[in-house]
C-alpha cells in the first residue's frame, strides 16, 4: 500500500467523503522536496512553507508555545507537511481541526508524508472546506476554549483566506455560546409554554399536513431587515402566483406595502400582541405557531392556524405523533430558517428571501413600520461594539442594548457589520445548504434581499427578476390547503393522556431517588466534619451511585426532567471547570457533595413542581371537546 493509499485509508474512519475528495483528485500536486535536515518541504507560488533547514525543530518551537496556552482545541489553518500537527500531538495537546484550503498542497504531501497515525486519531479532524471547519466547532461545547494558529508562509501568502478562517471560527464559537444562552434563558418557559397549549394545539392544523402539496409553487420568506422596503411593494403584485411567508416581525411592514402574506410564522415563548393589526387584515392570513410559541400566540383571530414541532424539545417530539404530526423543522434559531426546511418540505420552489440582512441597516435593525417607533444605532469598530437606543411601541421610554460587534462578507463583497444572533442564524443558512448539497438534495434558494450579508449556497438577484422569472401562474392555495386539512390525522387524545400520566409516575419516582441521594450527601457530609472512618464515607459515596444509576434509569421515561435543568446544568458545568486542587482529596470530595447538594435539590424540586403539571394536563384532556377549550388553572399550577 502507498502512502496516499495509508494516508486516504486513516481519514476514511472519519470521513469518507474528503477520503474520496483525495482519492479522486486529478489536478496539479505540489512538489515536495528536501530540506537540508533530509526531511520533507515544499514551495508553492515561489513560497518555501517549511524551514529549509530543520522543519521538524522550527515545527516543535511552535507547538510548545502553542501547548502552553492549554487550549480546549486547536485549529491549524494550513496542514503543511504535518510537523506542527505531530508536534502539538507528541506534546500532548487533544483535539485538533487541521484546514487545508490548497488541494494541489494536499494531495501532494499525502502523496509523500506518511500522517496516516495521526490523521487517524479520535481527536484530530482534518478538513478541506470553511463548512467542516464550521461544522466541526458547531459540534463543539460551547464552553470550551479555540486557538487559532498558522505558520507565517500560510499567514503571508493566504492574507485574506486565514482572516475568514477566523472570521468564521469565531461566529461559529459564537453561535455556540448562543445556544447555550438560549437553553438558559428559555428552556423551562418552553416547557410550560408547551404543556399549556395542547388544547390549543389539538385545535390547529400540523403543519406537515400540507407536505408537498406546494410542489414546484415560488415561496417568498420575508423577514424584516431594514432592506426590506426596497421591494416589498413587488409583493403586491406577485399575490396569488407565489406563496408568502413572513417572520412575525415583518407583519406589520409588510402592510405598509399593501401586502398581506399568506402564513405568518412565529414561536417566541412570549406574548407579541403588539405585532398583529386587530382588523380585516389578520383574519386574510394564517399562522404557524410552534408548539413552545406563548399561550397567547395561540388566541390571534386570524384566518387559520397551523402548528409544528421542534426538534430540540422532548416533550415535542414525543408527542407530536398523537397530534398527528411527524416533521420536525431543521432550525437555526430564527422562524426564517425553520421557514425554509418548512418550504422544502411543502415542495415549494424556488424559496426566495426578502429582508434578510443579518446586518445592521441604515434605519437600523428592524424595517420601518413594524414595532420600533425609532432606532439609534451607534457602532464603534475601535471599541467593537454596537448600542442601540430604540422606542419601542409598548415601552414609555426607550430602551437601550449594547452588543459586540461581529463582521460579515456583504453582497457586495465588503464587511457588513452585525451581531451575535443574526451570525448564528447567517452560519445556519450556509451549513443547512451546504449539508443538502451533499446528501444530493437539489434546492434552488434566492436571496433577493438586494442588500445585507452574502449567503453561500443561495443565488442573489433582484427581487423583481425573480418574480418575473417564476411567479408566472395561479397559485390555488385556498383549494390545497382545505384538501390538504381534510385529510390530516386525528388526534389521539387518549395516547397522550396516558403518555402524561406516565411521565407524571416517573416524575414522582425520580424526585424520591433524589431525596435518598441528598439524605446520604447529608450523612457524608457529617462524616467528614467528625472525621470519622473513610471506609464509612466510601460506603456512602457507593450507595450516592446506585441510587444515581436507578434514578436516570427511571428518567428515561421523562427526559424533559434535564431539559426544565438545562440553565443549571451549563451553570455547573461552568463551575466544574474552574481551577482546583487535585491534591487534596477531601477537598475534592466537598466540592463533590456541593454539586450533588445542588444537582439533585434542583432535581427534586424540578419533579415536584411539574409531576401536578402533568397530571392536570392530563384530566384535562380527558374532559377535551376537541375545539381547543383551555386547560383551567393550569399556568396557576405551574407557577
Amino acid at each position: 500500500m502507498g502512502l496516499l493509499e495509508k494516508n486516504i485509508e486513516a481519514i476514511g474512519k472519519k470521513d469518507r467523503a474528503l477520503a474520496g475528495r483525495v482519492a479522486g483528485w486529478s489536478g496539479e500536486a505540489v512538489k515536495v522536496e528536501a530540506a537540508r535536515s533530509g526531511e520533507p518541504t515544499f514551495r508553492h507560488m515561489g513560497r518555501l512553507f517549511h524551514s529549509a533547514y530543520d522543519p521538524a525543530k522550527e515545527a516543535g518551537a511552535q507547538a510548545e508555545e502553542l501547548v502552553s496556552k492549554k487550549a480546549h482545541w486547536v485549529l491549524l489553518f494550513g496542514l503543511g507537511c504535518g510537523y506542527l500537527l505531530r508536534a502539538l500531538v507528541e506534546k500532548g495537546q487533544k483535539n485538533l481541526v487541521v484546514y487545508e484550503p490548497l488541494p494541489e498542497v494536499l494531495n501532494g504531501v499525502l502523496r509523500q508524508v506518511d500522517l496516516s497515525d495521526i490523521l487517524a486519531l479520535d481527536d484530530v479532524f482534518l478538513c478541506d472546506d470553511m463548512q467542516g471547519v464550521v461544522a466541526r466547532v458547531r459540534s463543539m461545547d460551547g464552553f470550551d476554549d479555540l486557538l487559532c494558529y498558522t505558520t507565517s508562509p500560510y499567514k503571508t501568502g493566504f492574507p485574506k483566506e486565514y482572516l475568514d478562517f477566523i472570521n468564521k471560527v469565531n461566529n461559529a464559537q459564537v453561535s455556540n455560546k448562543v445556544n447555550i444562552r438560549t437553553d438558559m434563558d428559555s428552556r423551562e418557559a418552553w416547557i410550560r409554554n408547551y404543556l399549556e397549549n395542547i388544547p390549543q394545539i389539538l385545535g390547529c392544523t400540523p403543519i406537515d399536513a400540507l407536505r408537498g402539496s406546494l410542489k414546484g409553487m415560488p415561496l417568498v420568506i420575508a423577514g424584516a431587515g431594514p432592506s426590506l422596503h426596497k421591494n416589498a411593494q413587488l409583493l403586491r403584485e406577485a399575490r396569488g402566483k407565489a406563496v408568502v411567508i413572513a417572520a412575525i416581525t415583518a407583519y406589520k411592514p409588510l402592510l405598509m406595502h399593501g401586502v398581506v402574506p399568506d402564513f405568518i410564522i412565529a414561536s417566541e415563548k412570549v406574548d407579541l400582541p403588539e405585532y398583529f393589526a386587530y382588523d380585516g387584515n389578520d383574519r386574510q392570513t394564517r399562522l404557524i405557531l410552534g408548539e413552545v410559541s406563548h399561550p397567547g400566540m395561540f388566541t390571534r383571530e386570524v384566518k387559520e392556524k397551523f402548528v409544528f414541532f421542534s426538534p430540540f424539545m422532548t416533550l415535542g417530539s414525543e408527542h407530536a405523533g398523537f397530534f398527528g404530526s411527524d416533521y420536525f423543522p431543521a432550525s437555526g434559531g430564527s422562524v426564517t430558517t425553520a421557514a425554509l426546511d418548512i418550504g422544502v418540505m411543502l415542495g415549494c420552489s424556488p424559496i426566495i428571501f426578502i429582508g434578510q440582512d443579518l446586518c445592521f441597516g441604515e434605519s437600523g435593525t428592524h424595517a420601518k413600520g413594524g414595532v420600533y417607533m425609532a432606532q439609534d444605532v451607534r457602532i464603534d469598530e475601535e471599541k467593537g461594539e454596537v448600542v442601540i437606543e430604540e422606542d419601542y411601541v409598548t415601552l414609555s421610554e426607550k430602551a437601550r442594548s449594547a452588543f459586540k460587534l461581529m463582521w460579515l462578507k456583504g453582497v457586495d463583497g465588503k464587511p457588513v457589520p452585525s451581531k451575535y444572533d443574526w451570525v448564528t442564524f447567517h452560519q445556519w443558512f450556509e451549513n443547512y445548504l451546504a449539508v443538502m448539497k451533499k446528501k444530493g438534495v437539489s434546492l434552488n434558494v434566492i436571496n433577493a434581499t438586494e442588500g445585507g450579508a452574502y449567503i453561500e449556497g443561495m443565488e442573489h438577484l433582484p427581487l423583481s427578476q425573480v418574480l418575473e422569472r417564476y411567479a408566472r401562474n395561479d397559485v390555488q392555495l385556498d383549494e390545497v390547503i382545505k384538501a390538504a386539512r381534510s385529510s390530516a390525522k386525528p388526534a389521539d387524545l387518549k395516547g397522550l393522556s396516558s403518555s402524561l400520566e406516565a411521565m407524571q409516575m416517573k416524575l414522582k419516582e425520580a424526585g424520591r431517588f433524589a431525596d435518598s441521594i441528598l439524605k446520604e450527601v447529608s450523612s457524608i457530609r457529617k462524616l467528614l466534619r467528625d472525621h470519622l472512618d473513610p471506609r464509612e464515607i466510601e460506603s456512602g459515596v457507593a450507595r450516592i451511585k446506585r441510587l444515581e444509576e436507578r434514578l436516570f434509569k427511571s428518567a428515561e421515561s421523562s427526559p424533559f426532567i434535564w431539559e426544565a435543568l438545562m440553565e443549571y446544568t451549563y451553570r455547573l458545568k461552568e463551575r466544574l471547570r474552574d481551577e482546583h486542587d487535585e491534591n487534596d482529596p477531601e477537598k475534592l470530595i466537598r466540592r463533590e457533595l456541593d454539586s450533588m447538594a445542588s444537582s439533585y435539590g434542583k432535581v427534586r424540586e424540578t419533579c415536584g413542581k411539574y409531576g401536578p403539571v402533568l397530571m392536570a394536563a392530563s384530566r384535562a384532556l380527558k374532559g377535551h371537546t376537541g375545539h381547543g377549550r383551555p386547560f383551567t388553572n393550569l399556568r396557576r399550577i405551574q407557577t
